[in-house]
């Protein structure tokens, strides 16, 4: 009996220190990672004295990175490949100067972190050709990528110096909005160029020939609509490489333009855009016009930003918060005719 009791008593001792797995999300710190002079923000943690970082922090390097089902590996490729296999203490790389295979053990465990893999950084970077440092002062971290070329360019506006600007409808088409956009545009004798989703050029596949039979410009804005930031490379191109594939198969037209959701993107990824033959296209003049934004606001801020080559931002989906859209679309081309302004398509910037 009384040993009885002692058992129990210990067991009421250590429930406090035993550590239980639950279904809430862990909170991780965050800080400013800098790479070849910008700031990146990023969640870490700490194994061993070890910076951790997401394995997806390294396209903001240039890095691809892909997991590999198979062997439930991430992959990191910059010329040199390092794979670190999920709950391993080791990694695998490949020496591109010596061709072959390596495998370095580490003091860390590549760990999933609310289902984000966490990999070292110091040993990644060195690993990719990289150098990184720590300022004591700052207390902040750099990595020095030793990239040989730029990254891919990024336009936020039509390079000229005329009185042109493009108007860019974002996320549709929709059976909604985006024709009463088209007819607005018809009878003011304006061309435009729409960054429609794969998913919604499936869905209104004749309303997607609308849009290229009255001649404006079709481009692409992604398959589904995510933060491509967030994805690995391999889907990254999934994302980019299906919504180019339904636009050409409902409309005859392969589009060269490509607009990241959200306009969120790292240097990983622009590459691919450029890889695979497309020019990135964010903006210079955001209408918030999917807030609810009124027709007066949404020209206000056209009319006030405008400036030769200007790219506007603005939406084309079934919502009852675009009714501004509708109202100032008509006042906006007006207002901008009087300034003096030609309506042009996304597609004047060359491509070379």
């Amino acid at each position: 009996m009384k040993r009885r009791l002692f058992q129990v008593a210990l067991i009421i001792f250590l429930f406090p220190f035993i550590s239980f797995k639950t279904s809430s999300a862990e909170t991780l710190p965050s800080a400013q990672i800098i790479v070849d002079g910008e700031e990146i923000e990023t969640t870490y943690t700490l194994q061993n004295g070890r910076l951790m970082v997401p394995d997806l922090f390294f396209k903001n390097t240039g890095a691809t990175v892909n997991f590999n089902e198979m062997y439930q590996s991430i992959a990191v490729d910059r010329g040199n490949i390092a794979a670190f296999p999920i709950g391993r203490t080791y990694t695998d790389y490949y020496d591109q100067n010596e061709r072959k295979w390596k495998r370095d053990y580490l003091k860390t465990t590549t760990t999933k972190i609310n289902g984000t893999p966490y990999i070292p950084l110091r040993i990644t970077a060195e690993i990719l050709g990289m150098d990184v440092s720590y300022d004591p002062m700052l207390k902040r971290t750099f990595i020095r990528t030793h990239a040989t070329t730029e990254a891919p360019k990024a336009y936020g506006s039509i390079p000229t110096t005329t009185k042109q600007i493009a108007l860019t409808f974002d996320d549709g088409p929709d059976d909604v909005i985006t024709p009463q956009i088209l007819n607005i545009l018809d009878e003011k004798d304006v061309q435009a160029t729409f960054f429609v989703l794969g998913k919604q050029v499936k869905r209104f596949p004749q309303m997607t020939k609308n849009i290229t039979n009255a001649g404006h410009t079709i481009a692409n804005h992604s398959f589904g609509h995510p933060d491509l930031s967030n994805l690995y490379t391999s889907n990254v191109r999934e994302q980019v490489l299906s919504a180019n594939s339904t636009i050409e198969e409902v409309t005859g037209t392969r589009p060269s333009l490509f607009r990241p959701p959200y306009g969120s993107f790292t240097r990983a990824d622009a590459q691919v855009f450029k890889d695979l033959g497309f020019l990135n296209i964010l903006w210079s003049i955001d209408t918030l016009d999917w807030s609810g934004k009124t027709a007066d606001e949404i020209v206000g801020t056209i009319t006030s930003q405008a400036s030769p080559g200007s790219i506007v931002l603005q939406h084309s989906f079934d919502s009852s918060e675009l009714e501004g859209t509708l109202d100032a679309l008509p006042r906006i081309i007006d207002r901008l005719r009087e300034k003096g302004y030609e309506f042009v398509t996304v597609d004047a910037i060359p491509s070379s």
